[in-house]
């Protein structure tokens, strides 16, 4: 998984088409799956793809995520039969492990500069992010500053003595 700094988005989809089997979709085939989405997130986005073939996923995912999807599938399978019909077949196939969409993004509509996955795949998801040339910024998240402040709280009155 060797592709110099400064990666083609046309290199990189080749990498999955040819390691992967992923197989490029238009925004179109892609909104129709995802009807909630708007047209107008798509300015940065240069290619999407899919991979459908399990046996690449299954070789994709970490332990953990096999046990996670496990559990899903155990789930999916106790769900009554009119229940599974309502549910999306796209988010069941994400879900139980049988898809993943890359969607490669491109401020410069050349070079990686960004990635969205939807599915489970840590290893495809290490690889994409070794490729973008800017440190992820791990932003501060107000919520965990309160929850460090309460870890210290200690109750006090007569009923926690």
């Amino acid at each position: 998984m060797n592709i110099k700094k400064n990666h083609k988005i046309e290199d990189i989809s080749k990498y999955l088409i040819e390691n992967f089997n992923a197989t490029e979709i238009t925004i179109d085939e892609f909104l129709t799956n995802n009807q909630d989405i708007s047209e107008d997130i798509f300015e940065d986005i240069s290619k999407i793809l899919k991979i459908e073939d399990e046996n690449i996923i299954q070789s994709l995912l970490s332990e953990n995520e096999k046990e996670e999807i496990q559990i899903t599938i155990e789930h999916l399978n106790k769900i009554e039969e009119d229940l599974k019909e309502d549910c999306s077949s796209y988010i069941n196939k994400i879900s139980t492990g049988k898809l993943i969409i890359i969607i490669l993004e491109s401020k410069d509509k050349t070079t990686l500069s960004g990635f969205t996955m939807e599915g489970t795949g840590q290893k495809l998801f290490d690889y994409l992010m070794s490729l973008i040339d800017e440190p992820i910024e791990k932003t501060s998240n107000p919520i965990d500053e309160l929850i460090e402040e309460l870890s210290h709280f200690r109750p006090y009155g007569k009923y926690f003595k």
